[in-house]
């Protein structure tokens, strides 16, 4: 941290301070003077201490860090006397007769110094034993550098290469990209559940092979890869972002089809001073598919996988506001004679009855139109954009015959259905209007016999 030079202008500069008689006048003078114009230029925490740890001189990045103003504040004193922090002044004390016991030099030694703020800064330093011609100690000479930000991006540095080699348990593969140079540094691949991602030699086949495996390839990670090159890495670093994360479903070395997490971290490495790229990809199909399970929970109904009172509800609305200028229908539907099924045959019967009737009643009508389960043994549907009434009735005589398939397997009960239906917009112009309507005609369709259909006055 300082040369040979900087030690021969201390040793023979500190004698002078401390009225030794060391040298002839000009020698002292002309290593004064140097020493003085050394503290003057250095960028560097320069201190000069006693044998008695009184400060006898020090550069102005030394007094900047201890938040005095001049050297004058520095000079004549100790380091209980300057530094706020009692416990970083008692250290610095320790570590210096410490070094006076020993009597060896501390070369380039991790210490924390003044807080900047509040945030933790961090010096390497070096201090030196000084001594006059008898041989015996008469100060210390110490130079530090403030290293925190070079620290920081080494314990990162550090981090990340942990994680390289200790591959964690969820990953299938790290790979440590060099930017400048364009290469594969180092990678390392393990499996889970008996399967892998492909090991590329070259960036170049890393991309190669992510963009074939990629099952979505209009996704987020294949307009990535596809465009993977040293400058997009570079300007997308430059804009300030340190790390990015993206999703996609992908297909692994044993053929199936895996959801994965890439992570991409930018790091710079300690050594070269390149800008490097930690890229991972962990397997996330058991979190998608969790995921997955949430959304269907939230918009279906559990027991037949229809759209839920709720979703479909809400869904319809949309539709009306987003098609205010269509013709729409609204069917609900209401399953006859089902308490007496749920009786004669028991409620789990019941239920793979509404199951069987769901999956029949969802194939019946087109994937844009909403079909959905009410609550029971009753349902709703909305057809959009229909206007002739032979296609309506068509329809829910279709429904009232899936019903009666089903029930034949159930003799006792009779089961049937009854269906009223709504026009958008002579029956009302909002879901709420059409809904009551409609639920007006169910009744009156179960009034006059039931397995009918009737609609809305």
């Amino acid at each position: 941290m300082v040369d040979n030079v900087h030690r021969g202008i201390a040793s023979a500069y500190l004698p002078i301070r401390l009225g030794k008689d060391v040298g002839n006048d000009m020698d002292k003078g002309l290593m004064k003077a140097a020493f003085q114009a050394m503290l003057e230029i250095s960028t560097d925490m320069v201190f000069l201490k006693d044998a008695n740890l009184v400060y006898q001189a020090a550069s102005m990045p030394f007094v900047k860090m201890v938040g005095k103003n001049s050297v004058q504040e520095i000079i004549g004193h100790t380091d209980a006397e300057i530094f706020e922090d009692e416990n970083l002044a008692k250290r610095y004390v320790a570590d210096d007769y410490k070094l006076m016991e020993e009597g060896e030099n501390l070369i380039d030694y991790m210490e924390p110094i003044t807080d900047d703020n509040g945030y933790a800064r961090y010096g390497s330093t070096s201090k030196y034993i000084l001594r006059d011609n008898d041989g015996q100690l008469i100060g210390i000479l110490g130079v530090s550098k403030d290293i925190t930000r070079e620290y920081f991006v080494r314990q990162r540095y550090q981090q990340e290469l942990r994680y390289l080699f200790e591959l964690p348990k969820d990953t299938y593969a790290v790979c440590y990209i060099d930017v400048d140079s364009w290469r594969v540094i180092s990678q390392r691949h393990q499996e889970i559940n008996k399967a892998t991602l492909q090991a590329c030699r070259t960036v170049e086949e890393l991309c190669e092979a992510a963009i074939d495996s990629i099952v979505d390839k209009k996704c987020e990670a294949a307009e990535f890869y596809r465009n993977f090159t040293a400058s997009k890495l570079w300007g997308i670093y430059a804009s300030g972002r340190n790390s990015m994360t993206f999703r996609y479903e992908r297909r692994i070395t044993d053929g199936s089809k895996r959801w994965v997490q890439n992570e991409i971290y930018f790091l710079t490495d300690v050594d070269s001073g390149h800008l490097c790229a930690m890229l991972s990809a962990k397997d996330i199909d058991a979190i998608k598919q969790e995921e997955h399970n949430l959304v269907i929970a939230a918009r279906f109904d559990q027991m037949t996988m229809l759209l839920n009172r709720e979703t479909s509800m809400k869904e319809i609305r949309q539709i009306l506001a987003k098609e205010a200028d269509k013709p729409h229908v609204l069917f609900m539907l209401d399953i006859d004679n089902f308490k007496v099924l749920n009786d004669t045959y028991g409620h789990q019967t019941g239920d793979e009855f509404l199951i069987k009737f769901a999956n029949k009643m969802k194939y019946s009508f087109r994937k844009s139109d909403i079909v959905g389960r009410i609550g029971g043994d009753e349902f709703f549907v909305l057809m959009r954009n229909v206007a002739e009434i032979a296609k309506i009735e068509k329809r829910a005589r279709c429904l009232l015959n899936i019903i009666l398939r089903i029930g034949t397997a159930y003799p006792k009960a009779r089961v049937s259905g009854s269906i009223g239906i709504s026009l958008y917009p002579k029956h009302g112009k909002t879901l709420e209007e059409m809904y009551a309507k409609a639920d007006v005609a169910l009744y009156e369709a179960k009034r006059s016999g039931k397995n009918r259909y009737i609609f809305a006055e």
